[in-house]
């Protein structure tokens, strides 16, 4: 059962994602931006690439560390039995001293009339002292490896701040009717679906996105929404700024080979900077074309489930239906 998409192992999309969205952004700061033309324009594009591209990097790092697992897998043994900085695994046997702490009486130890005894209950006691000793530096070391991981890890501190809501949860299991997944072992609300790729149930499933090598649901909705239309734009703006410095390029050839070298360096001729400007342009391009047609399909979908409540439960007010919309796809 996997939490969250940086879950080990990474998918190859997700892989060609992140390494797309770096070259882009190297080759836009690099190789687009200081050949606009004026300060002015670089100043203005840059500006708006920046707020672009740290809200595309964000926002990609907390869907993908989201979990949005329906609020009764949380209480799975299956989700409990994955390790997580030592959360759930507990020793199964506890060994205090490495020995027993009982032990059978001999005849001699009754001729002594007792004094074994209290010697044998005051070693049992030193025994315990040292094994708590022992738990308590295990303990230590536990929370000095989980505080490691968080101060070095931003993306477990993103998966920890989006687990799970209890109060949350509790208000939705009133509203909602509940079903048993067999494959979960547990309840789970009517609108979850199991995704076998995750292999748990989903609050309001809407599809595994391969690309973030996470699910998509109620809980990540509204941020996977807003980094597509992110992204879109920021490919549209990658692109575009590409066309235009090609053009400049073409239209002033001696000027552009000087600003070339004066920027990059002599060894650095006109010939490849048109390669990798063409290049990254048409990646750009191509990547604009599924992104889009998966924008306009959300558009389709949020008006599709808006008809259907309005001929479901007859004409409802604004606010009303907005609520069910927010039901349906999480705080959208």
């Amino acid at each position: 059962m996997r939490k969250h998409g940086w879950q080990l192992p990474s998918h190859p999309l997700q892989v060609v994602a992140v390494a797309v969205f770096l070259a882009l952004g190297f080759a836009f700061y690099v190789f687009f931006a200081p050949f606009v033309g004026k300060k002015m324009f670089q100043y203005i594009v840059m500006g708006i690439y920046t707020p672009l591209i740290t809200c595309c990097f964000g926002l990609y790092i907390w869907c993908a560390a989201a979990d949005p697992a329906d609020p009764g897998v949380f209480k799975s043994k299956k989700y409990l039995k994955i390790p997580e900085s030592g959360k759930y695994s507990a020793p199964k046997d506890c060994k205090l001293g490495g020995g027993s702490a009982t032990t059978l009486p001999d005849d001699n130890d009754a001729l002594v009339g007792g004094k074994t005894a209290e010697k044998d209950t005051a070693a049992t006691d030193e025994t315990l002292k040292d094994g708590g000793v022992e738990l308590e530096g295990k303990e230590g070391s536990m929370k000095q490896s989980s505080c490691l991981l968080w101060i070095f890890s931003p993306c477990a501190v993103i998966c920890k701040c989006c687990g799970s809501n209890e109060e949350s949860s509790e208000q939705q299991m009133s509203e909602d009717g509940m079903f048993y997944c067999s494959l979960c072992e547990v309840e789970v609300f009517k609108y979850s679906k199991h995704c076998r790729v995750c292999d748990k149930c989903v609050n309001h499933f809407d599809h595994h996105c391969r690309w973030l090598n996470n699910c998509i649901g109620k809980r990540n909705y509204r941020q996977f929404f807003i980094l597509m239309v992110s992204a879109l734009l920021l490919l549209i703006l990658q692109w575009s700024t590409g066309i235009l410095v090609l053009i400049c390029c073409f239209v002033d050839r001696k000027q552009f080979s000087l600003d070339i070298s004066t920027k990059l360096g002599s060894s650095f001729s006109l010939v490849p900077f048109i390669i990798v400007v063409a290049l990254c342009t048409i990646l750009a391009m191509v990547a604009t074309l599924p992104l889009a047609q998966l924008f306009f399909f959300h558009i389709l979908l949020i008006k599709k489930v808006r008809l259907q409540l309005v001929k479901s439960q007859g004409v409802l007010e604004g606010k009303e239906i907005t609520k069910k919309l927010v039901c349906y796809f999480g705080d959208f």
